[in-house]
């Protein structure tokens, strides 16, 4: 005795093929927050999206995660970077200051 599911010929739901670079963009950018690693999934994740709409693959959500999480990586390297600068002027002219107290006339 067998028993049929659904119509005859009907294709079966078969699960998709998840997509690897939605995998590695959503790694990448999580290890990288911070960090220049940020670019590199942002890459993933874009080409990642693009894969999967030609494809029909799933792995959507971690792509766009990992395209979330690289543009904040990659504005918060940009702050790292302009605090530390601004950090080292304001170093700088401090250190200019104090050299010119020190000078007797």
């Amino acid at each position: 005795m067998t028993q049929e599911h659904g119509q005859p010929g009907a294709a079966v739901g078969v699960p998709r093929e998840m997509n690897g670079l939605a995998i590695a963009s959503f790694v990448v950018a999580l290890v990288g927050l911070c960090g220049p690693l940020g670019i590199l999934g942002l890459i993933f994740g874009y080409v990642a999206k693009s894969q999967i709409k030609s494809r029909n693959n799933s792995g959507g959500g971690l792509a766009t995660a990992g395209i979330i999480l690289g543009w904040i990586s990659v504005v918060a390297f940009i702050l790292l970077i302009v605090l530390f600068a601004v950090g080292a002027v304001s170093g700088w002219m401090d250190d200019m200051n104090w050299d010119k107290d020190r000078i007797d006339y």
